[in-house]
């Protein structure tokens, strides 16, 4: 079996990517902050590169650059047809964009049913109304084109009006919940301090109780005292002595 070569789909990073070291990056700062004479002096050792390079290029502000095989501006400014050296068919200026939209494409309609019918009567005459068709839907493009910025702040300001639309009802509903959690708290208080009430209550019947049971106890023993057949012999002895005692 034959052995096959397979490349990687990605390609490597390039080496310098070795350069962005913690030890690089901290006298990269260093020199920032102090300049490279000032960190040498101090006895810092620069890398055998220019430190610098370890920096991004700044952004490219002006020019052109290639992307899918095409040129394109780095600031993003839409050409003029003018520029782009093709007929404008709507005036410039502020106009009402919906309505000459409709009107370039009734013309490219009935520009279209002329095409068929010149390919019937008068071929010749076809490319003529191919490039008035092209003239046309390039027109289109181009005011679309220009409704793009308008299109993109309006997109940009109904985002935000949802995040802020969302942030107010996530607010609310914390809001409610935060309520819906103190009344419970308030709900537990109420039932701690009811539970208080009644442990005291309970703690002043306990109290009561023990009294009354101390009470009858004491009601029952004076009962026997007076009910015990000693006591009562003493008393009536000792009653019949002061008795005699009185009629002597």
């Amino acid at each position: 079996m034959s052995t096959q070569n397979v490349a990687p789909v990605y390609p490597r990073p390039p080496l310098y990517y070795k350069r962005y070291t913690d030890e690089n990056l901290a006298i990269l700062k260093q020199v920032k902050e102090h300049g490279e004479d000032a960190f040498v002096a101090s006895g810092g050792t620069l890398p055998n590169f220019n430190i610098f390079e370890l920096e991004p290029p700044p952004p490219v502000t002006e020019g052109r650059y290639f992307s899918f095989n095409e040129p394109w501006k780095v600031v993003d400014v839409l050409p003029s047809l003018e520029e782009s050296k093709q007929k404008q068919l709507y005036p410039s200026g502020e106009i009402d964009r919906v309505a000459e939209l409709k009107k370039l494409n009734n013309s490219a309609i009935f520009n279209f049913l002329e095409l068929l019918n010149s390919l019937v009567k008068e071929p010749e005459r076809s490319l003529d109304k191919l490039e008035q068709i092209k003239t046309i839907f390039v027109n289109m493009k181009h005011m679309l084109n220009e409704y793009r910025p308008h299109q993109s702040r309006e997109t940009l300001r109904l985002m935000m009006r949802n995040q802020l639309e969302n942030r107010r009802r996530a607010t609310e509903e914390i809001q409610n919940r935060c309520s819906e959690f103190s009344k419970k708290l308030e709900a537990v208080k109420t039932s701690w301090k009811a539970l208080d009430e009644l442990k005291m209550d309970l703690a002043r019947c306990s109290s009561l109780k023990d009294d009354l049971d101390f009470e009858i106890k004491t009601q029952n023993t004076q009962s026997e005292e007076i009910t015990d057949p000693n006591t009562y012999n003493i008393s009536q002895e000792t009653t019949q002595k002061m008795l005699e005692m009185i009629d002597g």
